[in-house]
């Protein structure tokens, strides 16, 4: 390649003690290569967001509250689902013993919700949904469903929300603890649901 100056080789020859000019370019790094418009014509022209089945459990009714309160907004492919009667609920009771709904009322069928599912979201404001949580979570690991949960808080209390975060924490692979409802469609948006 011809050129004027040795201007292109000081990189080349500040690592060469006692050497001249050397007769080849510095070559582009990986990432200045990557900016080229020839490699350009190699990127994938459209977002990398596959979307996602995501299934999100209130397992309480202050929880089922909040979670109705974004229902209506638009969604790919998540589900809302309510679990009923948590204190008929133990660690022991199959996937399809779980009493759950749809936000409508009808019931739903914990097997058929988790069939194809790709996140679970469990929503929670108190502690007495840890049977409920530790029997889907189980389910989402047989399945290798990634289970995610939202501990909503509720009044001044940090002991009731001790209880939630305890009652979830052993049974998700994310926990976070949100001070306001607003938290849970910011984190259905960032896990594509």
């Amino acid at each position: 390649m011809p050129h004027d100056h040795d201007d292109i080789f000081e990189a080349d020859n500040a690592t060469r003690a006692d050497r001249g000019p050397v007769d080849h370019p510095t070559m582009l790094s990986s990432c200045a290569r990557a900016a080229t418009a020839e490699e350009a014509l190699y990127r994938v022209q459209y977002p990398n967001s596959a979307t996602r089945t995501t299934r999100i459990f209130a397992l309480d009714q202050a929880a089922a509250e909040a979670m109705y309160a974004i229902t209506d907004d638009l969604w790919d492919n998540a589900h809302f689902l309510t679990v009923l009667g948590n204190g008929k609920i133990t660690a022991d009771t199959n996937s399809y013993n779980v009493p759950i709904s749809h936000p409508d009322g009808t019931p739903a069928n914990l097997d058929a919700e988790l069939a194809g599912a790709d996140v679970v979201v469990l929503l929670a404001t108190n502690g007495s949904s840890e049977a409920a949580a530790e029997v889907i979570a189980r389910e989402c690991f047989d399945r290798k469903i990634m289970c995610a949960g939202l501990a909503l808080k509720r009044g001044p209390s940090s002991e009731s929300m001790d209880r939630v975060v305890n009652s979830m924490r052993r049974f998700t692979r994310v926990l976070v603890v949100a001070q306001d409802d607003d938290y849970i469609p910011a984190m259905l948006t960032a896990l594509r649901a």
